[in-house]
């Protein structure tokens, strides 16, 4: 198979894996109306996603290297569709928590599996561009569980909705059977020396680090984020999800294909990571306390123009930094575990800033952790990267 049908198909499971993260803002007054939900308590269902991954992420890096990336994909989308099955069905809280947990493993060993079968395929060229493209999958994926999630709930039931989101991975599971093994594909560490090795490399930790602080905060903002301009805005949840979507996709691609070119003119990953986490910020912060549509689709622009430049960046910056000891599911793992801490951390804690403050002290909180990364950023040293002529 080309390499463009392998990209196809690892960035369409990376899209399936990111519609559980964005499919929960939508269903959010059911859930809570159902379940009797604090926003704390809904905030710890859509956290619940990567629980598996800021528990097990490295480890589960070097199994996916050890036992092969097919397989471990494989056995993710299975993960996947059947815990998206546990919480479609289920009747107590209890139930969606065990749902999205089982979901979280499927998610973990897609987001690990996929951008390293894709640093795989060989020529450098191709790589770039797969990479790049993966910089893509968390926002345009939450983008697209927000619409699908919108437009089913809307029409049937929150039930469906999950549902409808999880389709596409049991469509692309059989395509995947299909592509070509990637090369160099063999890692034989240990699983203690495999961990060891990426924890002891000062560039992966400042960029997982970094990345880290991002995603819990665009994790929590982004949970919200239907519901905080339904109030704010006084417009429906399905015209929220609509403009938060469209934004998504459009903001997020711009960053994203920019910040690879930047740093494919050597620009330091360093300096677009220090002007795309304080954008974030002030947008954030913005939108969360503005009650103009016409401030919020701005703020909402500039966060999605952000937040794919540093997505990107961060991602794209794997690659180089991977050498002969270090396998990129393994560093992939890394990423994974450090962001998804935050991830299983950050919604909750903004749920309860939200009962107590509103939405003005999610405002203050969300825009705290993106200067901390910014912070974080500051001290990154810069890998030299070589580009093929």
């Amino acid at each position: 198979m080309p390499p463009i049908f392998a990209i196809f198909v690892l960035y369409g499971l990376g899209l399936t894996a990111s519609m559980q993260v964005g499919l929960v803002g939508p269903i959010a007054p059911d859930l809570r109306a159902g379940f009797d939900l604090s926003q704390a308590q809904f905030g710890l269902v859509a956290s619940l996603i990567t629980a598996a991954g800021a528990l097990f992420a490295i480890p589960a890096g070097v199994w996916a290297a050890q036992a092969g990336l097919r397989r471990s994909l494989f056995l993710g989308g299975i993960m996947m569709i059947i815990g998206a099955a546990i919480f479609a069905t289920a009747s107590n809280t209890g139930m969606l928590y065990v749902g999205r947990l089982v979901t979280s493993i499927g998610y973990l060993l897609i987001v690990v599996g996929a951008p390293s079968w894709m640093a795989n395929l060989g020529n450098p060229k191709t790589v770039a561009m797969a990479m790049s493209i993966w910089g893509t999958f968390i926002p345009v994926g939450i983008a697209m569980g927000n619409w699908t999630s919108a437009a089913i709930v809307a029409w049937l039931d929150w039930r469906m909705a999950v549902v409808a989101c999880t389709v596409p991975v049991a469509v692309l599971l059989p395509a995947l059977m299909l592509l070509t093994k990637p090369r160099d594909q063999h890692f034989n560490r240990s699983l203690t020396s495999g961990i060891s090795g990426v924890l002891k490399s000062r560039p992966a930790m400042q960029v997982a680090l970094t990345f880290a602080a991002f995603a819990g905060a665009t994790s929590a903002a982004l949970a919200f984020m239907p519901a905080m301009m339904a109030d704010n805005l006084s417009i429906s949840i399905p015209v929220a999800a609509a403009i938060i979507g469209t934004s998504a996709i459009a903001g997020n691609i711009i960053g994203s294909v920019g910040a690879g070119m930047f740093l494919g003119r050597d620009v330091p990953g360093r300096r677009i990571l220090a002007i795309g986490l304080p954008v974030m910020a002030a947008a954030i912060f913005a939108l969360f306390v503005s009650q103009n549509i016409v401030i919020s689709v701005l703020a909402l622009i500039l966060f999605n123009i952000g937040q794919g430049s540093v997505a990107g960046t961060c991602f794209a910056l794997l690659p180089r930094i991977a050498g002969r000891d270090l396998s990129m599911p393994a560093l992939q793992g890394m990423l994974a575990q450090f962001a998804e801490i935050f991830v299983v951390i950050v919604p909750p804690v903004a749920g309860a800033m939200i009962d107590w403050a509103s939405w003005q002290g999610a405002a203050f909180l969300l825009a705290g952790f993106y200067l901390a990364g910014f912070v974080i950023s500051l001290r990154y040293r810069p890998v030299r990267i070589v580009t093929a002529d």
